[in-house]
């Protein structure tokens, strides 16, 4: 048994998820992924005046209500680069078609007869009316998405409009979550008495998807040893990272160390952290590969715990986020609470917005009940000197949404 402060095991763990190589893949393969570099524009978009609507580019000098004016040409897309106004003559023109060099306005075609050979106008125009200057849409040297930011389809959409074929993209991690017990079952499943709705691996799931990264539930599985390794190594082939919860305890049935200790390198960790201080970490080999593993506790307080506390912004660098810790807000205490000194602890809190004021309160049942993690909205988090918080006091919260 390894005896660890908390920073070291957090440095340990963001060394075992190593990020997968940065992936040069198509736009259309983007989807998803964190972007690696940033997203300058080379150029403005569009790279010239473009027409707002359909209608007839001109020069507004030359217009006065109800003149006619002869159509010069039919503007379309196939053109290389702006045509040339022709002075006293108008030009048909599409919307998002390039405006002729030194026409200044486009009439819409509401505003005319829509003549093909001449066209009459019934009002005079303005200089820019119905033209989209040059880098109306994005500037040229603009930061137009920034490295970290998860792709979506607008964020693919500006790298189309700037027209970039492929992009750097770290790839979404996959991780694979196993829930070890004899006594869980799945929930809805028929009990025959004394077992336990699985609720660890559907927790560990939806946090894993909401740090951003792939999340793949499996179990729940035996605590034999048989079992269980059959179970780790069909999940090895799909999984960037193995996250088991449960079997940690050094009871005669919980064998997931002994288990993983025989496929690779493996320790369990006893952490100055409360809830969630056993913990354990290792590396598994197979063929070129090695993929890291993580063993959580299996009461699920315990387990969201050292999720938050070690897991999570480990996972959000191996994504390629740049913000990987929660955001915080500060709220006032409406009440006294204390928490005791020797280990890094996390309170479970609620928020209340009271006419625009955050306000605090802990949940302070003696451990973290499912019924609690449901409740709060964010965790208080103190150090190893304790916390004693008195009514309006302000607190600082770590959201846990």
């Amino acid at each position: 048994m390894t005896t660890r402060s908390l920073a070291d095991h957090h440095a340990a763990v963001a060394q075992a998820l190593v990020p997968n190589p940065v992936m040069d893949v198509l736009i259309a393969d983007a989807l998803g992924g964190t972007l690696a570099h940033d997203i300058v524009a080379r150029r403005d978009v569009p790279p010239y005046p473009v027409a707002a609507y359909d209608g007839y580019a001109l020069s507004a000098a030359e217009l006065t209500p109800g003149v006619t004016l002869p159509v010069s040409y039919d503007i379309d897309f196939s053109s290389r680069s702006p045509r040339t106004h022709i002075p006293g003559t108008a030009a048909r023109i599409p919307t998002g078609a390039p405006l002729p060099r030194g026409a200044d306005a486009v009439v819409a075609l509401a505003d005319t007869d829509e003549g093909m050979a001449r066209v009459s106008v019934a009002r005079a125009a303005f200089v820019g009316e119905g033209v989209l200057p040059a880098g109306s849409e994005i500037e040229a040297g603009s930061l137009v998405v920034e490295a970290g930011t998860r792709l979506g389809p607008r964020q693919v959409a500006a790298a189309a409009a700037l027209g970039m074929p492929r992009l750097h993209v770290h790839p979404v991690p996959r991780v694979v979550v196993i829930a070890v017990g004899d006594e869980l079952i799945d929930p809805g499943a028929r009990s025959l008495g004394g077992e336990v709705a699985d609720a660890d691996s559907h927790l560990l799931t939806g946090m894993i998807r909401r740090a951003g990264a792939q999340a793949f539930r499996v179990g729940p599985v035996p605590d034999d040893p048989a079992s269980l390794r059959a179970a780790i190594e069909d999940q090895m082939v799909r999984a960037d990272v193995l996250i088991t919860t449960g079997g940690l305890s050094g009871g005669p049935r919980d064998n997931v160390a002994a288990v993983l200790k025989r496929l690779g390198q493996f320790e369990v960790v006893d952490l100055d952290v409360r809830p969630g201080g056993r913990q354990g970490l290792g590396v598994l080999e197979f063929g070129d590969r090695t993929l890291p593993v993580v063993a959580l506790p299996g009461n699920p307080g315990e387990a969201a715990i050292g999720f938050e506390a070690c897991v999570r912004p480990a996972l959000r660098a191996m994504c390629g986020y740049t913000s990987r810790e929660r955001e915080t807000v500060t709220a006032r205490a409406t009440r006294d609470w204390s928490v005791p000194a020797g280990a890094v602890r996390a309170t479970p809190v609620v928020l209340d917005d009271v006419d625009g004021e955050a306000l605090v309160t802990p949940l302070l049942s003696p451990r973290l009940s499912v019924i609690d993690m449901a409740r709060a909205d964010a965790l208080v988090w103190s150090g190893e000197q304790g916390l004693d918080v008195r009514a309006g006091d302000s607190v600082r919260c770590a959201l846990w949404g």
